[in-house]
């Protein structure tokens, strides 16, 4: 490939609805643990990129907001811990990662953005494990004796990671 043919394909926010869509899948895949969270997770990767390719705020918050209510339901069908925190973290990218396309599309449509792409996505992966991580050790230090202790903690790190993708 050549270089113009790489600035081209990297140009606007080509790589960023890539990255959307690689985490979309991955999250998919988490929640593909019962039929109706496939069908849901599905419907929420439909949305965010319907939402991505015709600039619907709305439509990409509602397909993260059913990737995430997909992985939530997987954890009711008995995924374990980890793998929904890994889900959820999935689905944040993805929103980050559709959110990030539209901008970059809109502000600078003809220019190389894969090494910005990549940097954010690497600051939102960073953050979301940062925040899993926390989160799964709340957990497990409050599954004993204080489950409240850990709800709670587990909203802290939620807010904390919705602010931190601000």
């Amino acid at each position: 490939m050549t270089e113009r043919e790489w600035t081209v394909l990297a140009s606007g926010g080509t790589p960023a609805v890539l990255v959307a869509l690689l985490a979309a899948l991955a999250a998919t895949f988490v929640a593909a643990v019962t039929v109706p969270g496939t069908v849901v997770a599905v419907a929420g990767t439909a949305a965010l990129g319907a939402g991505t390719v015709h600039d619907g705020r709305r439509t990409r918050l509602a397909g993260a907001a059913l990737l995430v209510g997909a992985v939530a339901y997987g954890a009711y069908g008995g995924l374990p811990i980890p793998a929904v925190l890994g889900g959820t973290v999935a689905a944040l990218v993805a929103a980050d990662g559709a959110e990030r396309a539209v901008a970059l599309d809109a502000q600078v449509s003809d220019a190389a953005t894969a090494g910005l792409v990549l940097r954010r996505t690497g600051t939102t992966l960073l953050a979301g494990a940062v925040v899993a991580g926390l989160g799964y050790g709340a957990y497990r230090v409050g599954s004993g004796e204080a489950p409240a202790a850990a709800a709670a903690l587990l909203l802290v790190g939620a807010l904390l990671s919705a602010a931190a993708l601000r």
